[in-house]
């Protein structure tokens, strides 16, 4: 189909060009031969009178156009799938969706592991891919990729203010170390605090750190960093026995006290307050299947908040 001499197929092309930057990949993407996504390239190069990527050694680089390009041709694919392609009445009995959701261990531990339980038992062929927060998801939760990005509040997070979000609860940052540590007491200051080993959490290949991390250093808090892990939950593993500490939000914290020989003390400074949010892209506004998720999740936190209220 053409509009305005413009065959529209071509901007499908167009997309993946400019996110993979590489004819071969953009032609894999798509399922193409790298003879005909070379082809599509070069009618796109007729169609703009621009080469929009160029050869850079071995690789290929965007040119100003094509930059130019990217966002408008994403927002007007995104356009077309969400409210044109994509049937409008979303049943959750019959849908075999698979939702993409972008969250730390904390949120699945705490929220998303009831509402998949939950899930499972109305709508069995819905499904879950669960990734780990890093720029990366950031970028493709930024081109409309990711369906949820459920993360602590931070201005670093560079998710786009125009898309819509919802508060799911507040918690703190606590300390937590072994029970057994001499070292860590009500006493704790910020001199010993700096001074003891830390472990800390990055994620992703990009050691992505966390949303806390972020704040300590906004806040230059020295510590000696001695372990890295890839998840919150493997942050007790790394303490129980040792002098070490870690920091935690405080609801998780409590989780594994009740499961593992660790104790949680307050921060021996003041720390914002841990604000948790669930991101979704403005396309997505009128979603009917992520608004049935979103209702499951508000339904998990009313609970979670109601085990936490009771003696």
């Amino acid at each position: 189909m053409r509009f305005d001499r413009l065959d529209l197929n071509l901007l499908v092309a167009l997309d993946t060009l400019i996110e993979r930057g590489n004819v071969s990949l953009a032609a894999e993407d798509l399922c193409l031969s790298q003879s005909a996504m070379s082809g599509a390239l070069k009618r796109l190069r007729e169609y703009f009178g621009d080469e929009l990527l160029i050869p850079n050694g071995r690789a290929m680089v965007l040119t100003p156009k094509a930059k130019q390009l990217a966002h408008p041709v994403r927002e007007a694919l995104l356009y077309v799938r969400y409210h044109i392609t994509t049937p409008g009445k979303f049943n959750p009995s019959t849908s075999d969706r698979c939702f993409q959701i972008v969250g730390t261990d904390y949120s699945h531990q705490l929220i998303l592991a009831n509402v998949i339980s939950q899930i499972a038992k109305e709508a069995p062929d819905i499904s879950f891919a669960i990734h780990a927060p890093d720029s990366q998801m950031v970028e493709l939760f930024n081109r409309g990729e990711i369906d949820l990005f459920i993360s602590a509040q931070h201005p670093m997070l560079n998710i786009g203010k125009e898309h819509k979000k919802i508060d799911l609860f507040t918690d703190e940052e606590v300390v937590i170390c072994w029970d057994e540590n001499p070292l860590c007491d009500s006493d704790l200051n910020t001199e010993s605090f700096s001074a003891l080993g830390h472990a800390v959490t990055n994620f992703g290949p990009n050691r992505h750190p966390a949303i806390s991390e972020m704040v300590f250093e906004q806040l230059n808090i020295e510590r000696r960093i001695e372990v890295t892990v890839s998840s919150f939950s493997s942050l007790p593993l790394a303490i129980i026995g040792t002098q070490r500490i870690a920091t935690m939000h405080r609801r998780q914290a409590e989780y594994f006290a009740r499961l593992q020989p660790i104790k949680i003390l307050a921060l021996p400074f003041p720390m914002p307050p841990v604000q948790l949010v669930a991101h979704w892209h403005i396309i997505r506004a009128a979603d009917d299947g992520l608004s049935w998720l979103l209702a499951h999740i508000m339904s998990a936190v009313e609970k979670l908040d109601e085990q936490r209220a009771m003696p």
